[in-house]
């Protein structure tokens, strides 16, 4: 298995304990860059479809979260508000107020510079101390920390009361030790992100993401030393798009996506199916994102159409599937359901937290 790239973290001469000025992937692309406005420091990180956001350090209070650091757009946009971190000694894993608010990625931008900032401090195991934890949270704990025990037990415990944590704002720690084992991104190509940590463990293409997750539409797969960025529907490939050599370097220019049909374009599916799939969402999802679920399905209406790589997304109170995958779908009753359920359970539980998100903001305006 090839080794991870090596990154290259540019310090000021002056300060070579402090934070970096810049971090270089192999190619020359900066991941990180360090600069100042007013009072403040701000670290701008590369998300995987180019973009920035910046983290304003020590940037202000929050009701619940105390003293911030700011995620911040380009434009100068305050996205969501993250409680205070000691960059050059990392010593707990921060909460975000609006994790929903954020671009794709930003997230795991940020937690993989606390890995990084960590490892390189010698600071002992994080834990989270905040009122949020949660099933996206964790899983975006695991692409740049570990744990030193069953991964199940661990997340049961970090999972544990996460309802009532967050109806009180409770700030106590979490004791789930994560242990940091950050990733490297690198861009070998400008459309194409490839993470590497134990190997290749997810491809991003125009800012989508692939990974191994075998219920993934957006899949990595590996076909012997090769890895292959695929759409799939359970065990059907629809179509392969990239294939990367073990370093991660591509064999080729991405394929296209097969278009959708479009005579299937702007159907939609029957209301009988969309009220199962809403009942089943609501039933896995948290009781508090439930009333939130609710509103969005009385007025959602679930369509085929060609969202691209996206494969779904919204488009006015539309939630539109792509067509492409029509073809791949099972026959099966169950098993047609549960492909169902995964492909609209991401978009209608954001759609629901940031109707709650806003109605928290409304209430405390």
């Amino acid at each position: 298995m090839p080794a991870p790239p090596r990154l290259e973290w540019i310090y000021d001469e002056h300060d070579p304990q402090g934070l970096p000025r810049r971090i270089l992937d192999p190619h020359g692309n900066v991941l990180l860059r360090r600069d100042r406005t007013g009072d403040h420091e701000r670290l701008w990180l590369r998300l995987p479809d180019h973009r920035q956001i910046a983290l304003v350090l020590d940037a202000a209070d929050h009701a619940v979260l105390g003293r911030c650091d700011a995620v911040v757009s380009p434009e100068g946009e305050t996205l969501a508000l993250a409680s205070a971190v000691d960059w050059h000694h990392p010593t707990s894993i921060p909460a975000l107020d609006r994790p929903g608010a954020l671009p794709p990625g930003a997230g795991t931008a940020i937690l993989d510079l606390l890995a990084w900032r960590a490892l390189r401090a010698g600071s002992d195991p994080l834990r989270y101390r905040g009122p949020y934890p949660s099933a996206a949270l964790w899983s975006a704990l695991e692409a740049s920390f570990r744990v030193d025990e069953p991964v199940a037990r661990a997340q049961a415990r970090f999972l544990a009361g996460a309802e009532q944590r967050a109806l009180a704002g409770t700030m106590d720690t979490i004791d789930v030790a994560f242990h940091p084992a950050p990733h490297v991104r690198c861009w070998p190509r400008p459309r194409i992100c490839v993470q590497h940590r134990a190997g290749i463990e997810r491809i991003h293409l125009d800012g989508h993401a692939f990974d191994p997750a075998p219920t993934s539409m957006r899949r990595l797969q590996r076909d012997g030393d090769d890895v292959v960025a695929c759409i799939a529907v359970g065990p059907t490939i629809v179509a392969e798009l990239l294939r990367l050599d073990p370093s991660g370097e591509p064999r080729d220019e991405p394929s296209p996506l097969p278009p959708a049909p479009p005579a299937l374009c702007g159907t939609p599916l029957p209301d009988a199916v969309v009220r199962v799939l809403g009942e089943v969402v609501m039933a896995q999802a948290p009781r508090l994102l439930v009333p939130g679920l609710r509103d969005v399905l009385a007025s959602a209406r679930v369509v085929w159409g060609d969202p691209g790589l996206s494969l779904v997304r919204w488009r006015g109170d539309a939630l539109e599937l792509h067509g492409a995958l029509v073809a791949a779908l099972p026959t099966d009753p169950t098993a047609l359901l549960g492909v169902l359920t995964l492909a609209v359970e991401g978009p209608l539980r954001r759609a629901a937290a940031a109707r709650l998100a806003r109605a928290f903001e409304a209430s405390q305006a």
